[in-house]
């Protein structure tokens, strides 16, 4: 009997039915939800054999939807329920899932955090006064913000900033320190979570570093009407780039101004501007420079610069001799060109006579060869390499006689018989005395 017992035990085991195995699983998305967002999830059972399930039903304090379902029936393998729940304010909430089934109920439970915060926008490099500044900023996102727009709420450029990886940049020409205002819009998570709100950032401010030029010649002094080589260097210190450099020299009734198109920040560039030597001394020379940033605002810098000028004049007639021939006078002499450039279309002139040179080099000389008639000035004229005439004169008091009148040959034969003459008529008389 004992035997019997054990044996119609262990049939009894093999023909009961296995207890069918139910697992679920809940997926909800704003995983961090502001308040008032709505969050939407989905419980998924999965059966590894036919399950009847009678119900489920939510436990908690917010308004979940829907709250319970029933009559669901018998599945084998995956049912997936949608639910929608509406937070309100800032807190920690318990949500318990209760699935009811023949073979009794499965509880899951999932806590939601709802919270205050927000992205925020941090800026960490100073920002530049009175200059254009590419201000680069990142947003700290503690939610499931998508679509993050940043609208700066004062000029800047772009005016809506759509955010890449949660980072994005604009242009702002700023000239005091301020707080900026932005207005950041964003969807947590779902298209229904839409906010919008305006955040204060104080940035660092620093002052800008602005240009400087630098003035220089190669020489510590030009004589009269030479050419002044002014070269000037500007260095770009801002955080941009600038554009339209401008540089203006000027003396006297003289200007000239060369255009750099662009300087990038940081870099240098050098213009060298001739300007003529025109009155002995200390002559001041006055440099303007301005530009443009990428905004178009406008700058202007000045600054004087003293060069000593040598009252001779960079030309002269340095030597010349005059002599009378049978043709009138001839004159020949040096021109010297004592500056430091080149000068061109070299004549000196005497008296209504002109001999043409044509170029003399600096520190360098050529000759020139005149015949005239009359002649009371030697005079050099020529031009500098700006196109300016200038001249040189020197008076050298001196005129020839009118040429005497010369005999006919009658008139000389005569004489000549004449003083044979009274030459054989001395010697006679010479002779009478001795006897």
């Amino acid at each position: 009997m004992k035997k019997i017992a054990i044996l119609l035990s262990v049939l009894i085991l093999i023909i009961m039915p296995v207890k069918a195995q139910l697992t679920a699983t809940i997926s909800y998305t704003p995983t961090t939800p502001l308040p008032g967002d709505v969050v939407k999830g989905t419980i998924t059972l999965k059966a590894t054999t036919p399950e009847t399930v009678n119900g489920i039903t939510f436990m908690t304090n917010l308004d979940v939807t829907p709250k319970d379902v029933s009559g669901i029936g018998t599945f084998y393998g995956e049912y997936s329920l949608p639910f929608t729940i509406k937070t309100t304010s800032a807190g920690t909430y318990t949500v318990k899932v209760y699935i009811f089934t023949e073979n009794g109920t499965l509880v899951k439970t999932f806590n939601l955090n709802v919270i205050n915060s927000k992205p925020e926008i941090v800026i960490t490099s100073p920002i530049t006064l009175n200059e254009v500044n590419v201000v680069h900023f990142t947003v700290i996102n503690p939610v499931d913000a998508k679509d993050i727009v940043v609208i700066p709420l004062f000029k800047a450029y772009p005016s809506s900033i759509a955010l890449n990886n949660y980072q994005g940049s604009f242009q702002f020409y700023p000239t005091k320190k301020t707080p900026l205002k932005f207005r950041i819009e964003f969807f947590n998570g779902l298209a229904e979570n839409f906010h919008s709100y305006v955040e204060t950032v104080y940035p660092s401010y620093k002052k800008s570093s602005g240009i400087t030029f630098n003035v220089s010649t190669p020489h510590e002094y030009y004589l009269l009407y030479d050419v002044i080589p002014i070269s000037v260097e500007i260095s770009n210190l801002r955080g941009d780039a600038i554009n339209s450099v401008k540089v203006a020299v000027s003396t006297g009734n003289f200007e000239k101004v060369v255009e750099i198109p662009e300087i990038p920040a940081g870099n240098s560039n050098k213009v060298v501007v001739n300007c003529p030597a025109l009155k002995p001394g200390k002559e001041s020379i006055s440099i303007n420079v301005s530009y443009r940033d990428t905004l178009g605002n406008i700058y202007f810098v000045h600054k004087n610069y003293t060069v000593t000028i040598n009252p001779e004049k960079a030309v002269k007639i340095s030597d010349y001799s005059i002599e009378r021939n049978l043709n009138g006078v001839e004159v020949t002499g040096d021109v010297s060109n004592s500056g430091w450039s080149k000068v061109y279309g070299v004549t000196v002139m005497a008296g209504n006579k002109s001999y043409f040179i044509g170029t003399i080099d600096p520190s360098d000389y050529d000759t020139f060869d005149i015949i005239t008639h009359n002649v009371t000035s030697l005079k050099v004229v020529w031009q500098n390499s700006l196109g300016q005439v200038f001249s040189n004169e020197v008076k050298v008091h001196y005129r020839i006689n009118a040429p005497k009148k010369v005999k006919s040959s009658n008139s000389l034969f005569i004489a000549v018989i004449g003083s044979l003459l009274v030459i054989v008529l001395a010697l006679i008389g010479f002779l009478r005395r001795k006897k």
